[in-house]
């Protein structure tokens, strides 16, 4: 299945306001007698809904932002005694969505002192033709010295907003630049038969057979994979017969007047389908 990547889901990091382990650091669960050697601001096990309070930036927008610091030489733990790393924590697997992120920070660390990394965590979305499934992060993270080791396991997971974003304020804005311009989904003669303009969008869109896919709706509520629309948007599961375009037609390599869809405006659209198209 193929997995459309959305809003700059690389290195994308969110200063934390403070380097030092807070009062209330958490021991990550690893053996007493070397569980100071790395541990955390909060639970390393957590679970957040994208743009609500556990997300650092407030937004619904793919991805959830985790404020969590990891802290190496932690002091105040019982039964252990911080001293010097034999090198920076590693992070197992390489393949985990967060990993190279949490790698990244910890780098900036110095394995001889106690001290925290400042950039949050930044856990995308899983976005498909399947439609919108949570991203989760299952890392292992590892330090050592003198030859002993402290492991944690990190478990995050993001989940999808549950409301929709308005089709009033924040989809017909995205569909009147991008796909409501002239020649296209415009007019008494749209393409595709297919209005885009406001005021039209929901009448002809939600529920309604789409002309180049009839076995297809064009937006059905609640469905990414069953949405004409949606494909057309993330350019996959394109019947051959319509000819297989990525829209807007041209993108990306030949950008229309409009200009292409970005990766936000995907996810506002892909959203608001997901969560029931509605005419709110």
């Amino acid at each position: 299945m193929k997995i459309v990547s959305l809003l700059g889901f690389g290195l994308l990091f969110a200063v934390v306001a403070r380097a030092d382990c807070p009062p209330d650091c958490v021991a990550g669960g690893g053996p007493p007698p070397t569980d100071c050697f790395l541990a955390w601001s909060a639970s390393q096990k957590a679970t957040c809904i994208d743009g609500t309070e556990c997300d650092m930036d407030g937004v619904a927008d793919g991805a959830c932002t985790f404020s969590l610091q990891a802290c190496i030489n932690v002091s105040g733990l019982p039964s252990c005694t911080p001293g010097t790393l034999d090198g920076i924590p590693v992070v197992t697997p390489s393949a985990d969505p967060l990993a190279p992120q949490l790698v990244t920070a910890l780098a900036a660390l110095d394995p001889a002192v106690a001290g925290c990394t400042t950039m949050a965590l930044r856990l995308p979305l899983k976005v498909s033709l399947a439609g919108i499934k949570p991203g989760k992060s299952r890392m292992t993270v590892a330090a050592s010295s003198g030859g002993r080791r402290d492991k944690d396991k990190v478990r995050l997971v993001c989940q999808k907003n549950t409301t929709a974003p308005s089709l009033a304020d924040r989809v017909q804005p995205i569909l009147t630049q991008r796909c409501a311009i002239p020649a296209c989904h415009i007019g008494i003669s749209p393409q595709g038969g297919q209005n885009l303009e406001a005021g039209q969008t929901y009448a002809q869109s939600v529920k309604v057979r789409a002309v180049e896919a009839r076995n297809l709706l064009r937006v059905k509520p609640g469905s990414v994979k069953a949405s004409f629309m949606a494909r057309k948007i993330l350019g996959v599961g394109i019947p051959r017969n319509t000819g297989g375009a990525l829209m807007p037609f041209g993108c990306p390599g030949f950008v229309p007047a409009g200009g292409c869809l970005t990766a936000d405006e995907i996810f506002t659209i892909l959203l608001w389908i997901a969560n029931g198209a509605p005419n709110n």
